[in-house]
C-alpha cells in the first residue's frame, strides 16, 4: 500500500493525480488536476499552481512522485522540457521540491508504462493484427511535441523502456512536392533539417496547411477545417502512417502499436479512415510483417499519469 503522486509534464498541459497502490501494483486513480504547462513560470511556481487549485494534498503526502515530462532526462534527475522555458532537476534531492521520494522520465516513457495498466483498456482498434505477448510494444504520439517509447520484455524482469527521441529525427519524405514542402519548412522555421516536432505536431499543422493552402491558421482551426476533408488531412494521414510504419519496423512492435497524443486523441479522424492503415502497410518487402501487428489508438488523455504511477508502484 502506498499513495503515489503521478505528473505528467506537457507543453501545453501538465496534469497531476494521486494514486492509491494496492495489492500486486495494482492502482486506483483517488483526485486529479490539469493545469495549462504555460501558466507556469517554473517547477516551483506549477506546485504552487497545484496547491492553489481544488487538489487535495501536498508534495509531502506522498510516498513516491513521479514525474514525466515531455524532453530528454539527464542523468534520471534533470529534464528541460523540449517546449517550455523552466527545468526540473532534483539532483539535489527530492526534497528541493518537498517530495519524500521521486523519479523522472519521459512523458513517452509514462505512455509506454500506460500500455500494462487499465488505461488502455478502452483503446481503438485500427488493426487486429497477431498479438505477441514476448513482443515488443511500440508507442508514438503527436501533440506539442512527437514522442516515442518502446517497451521491451525482459525475462525474470519483467519489461524494460527503451526512451527515443526519434521526433527529432530527419523525415522521411520521399516525392519532390514533399521535399518543396520540407524546404519551406527549413526556411520558413530555420532549421538544418526537417524532423516530425516541426511536422506532426500542432506547429506541424500550422506548417503543412500554410503551405498547401496560403491559410495562416492555427492549430485547432486546421484540425476544425481537416474535420471535413481536404488536401490537409490527405498529407498528415499520410505522413502519421508513414512514421507509425516506420517505428513499427524499427522496434519490431509484435507486442503491438499503440497511436497517443493529443492531436489524433481529440482527431481519431486521421487514423480511423482506411487511407491510414493502406499507407501503413505499403512496403515492398514487409508487407505481410506489417500486417500482422496489432495496431491501436489510445485516446485517454490520462494515460500519461497511469503509466507514471505503474512506474512508482513498480520502484516503491
Amino acid at each position: 500500500m502506498g499513495l503515489i503522486l503521478a505528473i505528467d509534464i506537457g507543453g501545453t498541459n501538465s496534469r497531476f493525480a494521486a494514486f492509491q497502490v494496492r495489492s500486486e501494483s495494482s492502482l486506483v486513480m483517488k483526485e486529479k488536476v490539469w493545469i495549462p504547462s504555460t501558466d507556469a513560470e517554473s517547477f516551483e511556481h506549477l506546485l504552487e499552481l497545484v496547491q492553489e487549485s481544488d487538489f487535495p494534498y501536498l508534495p509531502q503526502d506522498f510516498d513516491m512522485a513521479v514525474i514525466a515530462l515531455a524532453g530528454p532526462v539527464v542523468g534520471g534527475n534533470y529534464c528541460h522540457p523540449t517546449n517550455l522555458k523552466w527545468a526540473v532537476d532534483i539532483s539535489k534531492g527530492p526534497s528541493v521540491y518537498g517530495f519524500k521520494k521521486a523519479s523522472l522520465i519521459n512523458d513517452f516513457v509514462a505512455q509506454a508504462y500506460a500500455c500494462r495498466t487499465p488505461a488502455v483498456a478502452e483503446c481503438k482498434v485500427l488493426q487486429q493484427g497477431t498479438f505477441s505477448p514476448q513482443g515488443t510494444v511500440g508507442v508514438l504520439g503527436a501533440g506539442t511535441g512527437f514522442g516515442h517509447c518502446a517497451l521491451v520484455p525482459v525475462p525474470s524482469v519483467g519489461f524494460v523502456p527503451v526512451p527515443s527521441e526519434a521526433g527529432h529525427i530527419t523525415f522521411p519524405f520521399e516525392t519532390s512536392e514533399e521535399l518543396d514542402f520540407c524546404a519551406f519548412v527549413k526556411d520558413r522555421v530555420g532549421i538544418s533539417y526537417c524532423y516530425g516536432d516541426e511536422v506532426l505536431t500542432g506547429k506541424g499543422l500550422n506548417h503543412l496547411h500554410l503551405y498547401l493552402t496560403g491559410e495562416d491558421l492555427k492549430p485547432y482551426e486546421v484540425a476544425k477545417k481537416m474535420a471535413d476533408g481536404g488536401l490537409t488531412l490527405d498529407w498528415y494521414r499520410k505522413f502519421t502512417a508513414r512514421c507509425c510504419r516506420n517505428y513499427a519496423l524499427s522496434v519490431l512492435a509484435t507486442g503491438g502499436l499503440y497511436i497517443s497524443g493529443g492531436i489524433l486523441a481529440k482527431n481519431p479522424f486521421v487514423v480511423e479512415h482506411p487511407d491510414f492503415m493502406e499507407e501503413f502497410r505499403r512496403s515492398s518487402s514487409m508487407v505481410e510483417v506489417l500486417s500482422r501487428i496489432p495496431v491501436f489508438l489510445n485516446d485517454n488523455q490520462n494515460s500519461g499519469l497511469y503509466g507514471s504511477a505503474l512506474f512508482g508502484a513498480l520502484a516503491m
